[in-house]
């Protein structure tokens, strides 16, 4: 997407998002914060660096034995990849969520690790990922198809994965396709190992975002909440604002309205929701930003 493109639609949602603003109680946001419950704001915190990020380094460093076993390079240590991941979500979470893939692809290079190596591990972790998402969207409509298809954003959400679906299939079907995407992704087996953590990742966030509700005395039922998640993730699929900024609070927002919440009440679910994810990227993701990427400034000055 060309800048000029990103930065019209940034600057059309923005917009769109200060219409909204005008109609909704700030007063009434501004208290449902301050009588936050900390107990589960604290909780949904720890979810979210332990079991969601925690997932997401196992899934990483899988792929990555996998590939530096196979092209002959030594793989980062579960504890880099750690201070890795960590350092790219605060890059993506705080910033811009590309900056978070350009964090990780200098460190692990600079870690001897070929170019065509990362890519390859980067696509592996996207279509795990892409699985895991997949798979709470089955389970959704498995256990809430009436909630679900009942709303509009239910439905053009369940449009967009088919679509993903078919794709897939397609790719799958037609052997010049399939091989393209084995040569730049890892094994079955390894696929389906980081598809199982992904889908764990994905459910640890759909409790972070549950507790971040409930930290805001808001009883949110489950069908609410898995489209919800489902509309963060196929929101957010392209950065299209800085830190995805607005995007994921009207997702939220929008969803949650399907349950008969409040915008204000499911606004600040969505600020609790991403003030759950902004702590602590500030306190572990920023000091592990700053070991990444001191070393290689002063590599790269050398």
């Amino acid at each position: 997407m060309k800048p000029a493109v990103r930065y019209a639609i940034a600057a059309a949602g923005a917009g769109a998002l200060a219409i909204m603003a005008r109609q909704l109680d700030v007063h009434a946001i501004g208290h449902a914060l301050r009588d936050m419950n900390p107990v589960f704001g604290i909780a949904a915190m720890i979810v979210m660096i332990g079991a969601k990020l925690g997932a997401k380094v196992a899934r990483s460093q899988l792929l990555l034995d996998a590939e530096c076993k196979r092209v002959g390079c030594a793989a980062p240590r579960p504890a880099v990849t750690a201070r890795l991941l960590a350092a790219s979500h605060a890059a993506g979470q705080l910033a811009w969520g590309p900056l978070g893939f350009t964090v990780r692809t200098v460190a692990l290079r600079d870690g001897g690790m070929p170019l065509g190596a990362i890519a390859r591990v980067h696509v592996a972790e996207r279509i795990a990922e892409a699985a895991g998402i997949a798979a709470i969207a089955v389970i959704a409509l498995a256990f809430e198809p009436g909630a679900i298809l009942g709303s509009w954003m239910g439905r053009v959400l369940v449009a967009g994965f088919a679509l993903v679906a078919a794709a897939t299939l397609v790719v799958a079907a037609v052997p010049r396709l399939r091989g393209a995407l084995a040569r730049r992704a890892a094994g079955r087996k390894q696929l389906a190992c980081a598809a199982a953590w992904a889908f764990a990742s994905s459910a640890a966030d759909i409790a972070v975002l549950l507790l971040a509700a409930r930290a805001m005395h808001v009883d949110v039922g489950m069908a609410p909440l898995l489209l919800a998640f489902l509309a963060v993730n196929g929101g957010c699929a392209l950065p299209i604002t800085p830190a995805q900024l607005g995007v994921q609070e009207a997702a939220i927002t929008v969803a949650f309205a399907t349950g008969g919440i409040a915008a204000p009440a499911a606004l600040a679910c969505a600020l609790a929701y991403r003030a759950a994810h902004v702590v602590p990227l500030v306190l572990v993701g920023v000091p592990s930003l700053v070991a990444t990427w001191l070393p290689a400034r002063k590599a790269a000055r050398c």
